[in-house]
């Protein structure tokens, strides 16, 4: 089970405003394994040895593999991989991409907490498979002696995803959760939204999300449950979140939905 903290956001009021109570959205459990999914990069800290016990932060590749776990190719001559001979106990930092969002703390990003211990036989096997399919490039160097494939299990997380919204997320809901499926298409769709329908996207906010003083809107987020704007108003900025009718996988059935509020908002108008 989830514990959540929540407060307010200086950009746009408090959490509550931000997913209204009929708003679906994405349990954190589920953002987690998201940004967990979409991750190549990310930062290793482990406990140093030199200065001893000093959290040592170090940008690595990363994969996952079917229940999240975090697979990473790590060299013997690196100072990290030294660090986990020692002692195992590390952990992950994965963040969202920063295309198209001015602020990086409103940004969501996960930290993995746990053992991370190198990996042999028909694991190691796994791990390379998986790894590079996400890193095609890294066939270069996977065969090196001083190369070998490391995971982190996670015995916890924590979750946060931009202002007012975070909370520690249990190992075993994290493994249970699945990525959203609209990850690889998300930016496209944002993108086609903000660039060609700039107007449906200020429908959504003012009919849809009840702000009728709105100037402006930027959709910011989308997933299979719906969408998030952020929206310009003579007050200042406000957030909002819209649910679909119900949940989509593909980017048609977006296109479908986003069509459908579209209706439902002019005809509030009309």
């Amino acid at each position: 089970m989830s514990t959540s903290t929540d407060h307010g956001r200086p950009d746009a009021g408090s959490d509550a405003e931000f997913a209204a109570p009929s708003a679906t959205a994405p349990s954190h459990a589920e953002r987690c394994r998201t940004l967990a999914q979409q991750a190549r990069s990310a930062t290793l800290c482990t406990l140093a040895r030199d200065p001893a016990g000093y959290p040592y932060g170090s940008l690595v590749t990363v994969a996952v593999d079917a229940e999240g776990r975090p697979l990473l190719l790590l060299s013997a001559l690196a100072e990290h991989t030294g660090n986990l001979k020692e002692r195992p106990e590390a952990s992950l930092l994965v963040a969202e991409p920063s295309e198209g969002r001015a602020d990086p703390l409103a940004l969501g990003r996960a930290t993995l907490i746990g053992p991370c211990r190198p990996l042999d036989g028909a694991e190691a096997a796994a791990a390379r498979t998986r790894f590079l399919a996400a890193h095609p490039r890294a066939s270069y160097y996977v065969g090196f002696t001083d190369f070998a494939f490391y995971r982190l299990d996670p015995v916890s997380i924590r979750y946060v995803g931009g202002f007012g919204r975070m909370s520690w997320v249990d190992a075993s809901d994290y493994a249970a959760a699945e990525p959203d499926p609209l990850t690889a298409d998300a930016a496209r769709i944002l993108e086609h939204m903000n660039t060609d329908h700039a107007d449906a996207v200020l429908a959504y906010a003012k009919s849809l999300a009840g702000i009728k003083d709105a100037t402006g809107a930027t959709m910011i987020a989308v997933d299979r449950y719906g969408f998030e704007l952020d929206v310009i108003t003579p007050a200042g900025p406000k957030a909002a979140r819209l649910a679909f009718s119900a949940p989509v996988s593909t980017s048609d059935e977006v296109r479908k939905a986003m069509v459908a509020l579209v209706r439902e908002a002019r005809g509030r108008t009309a």
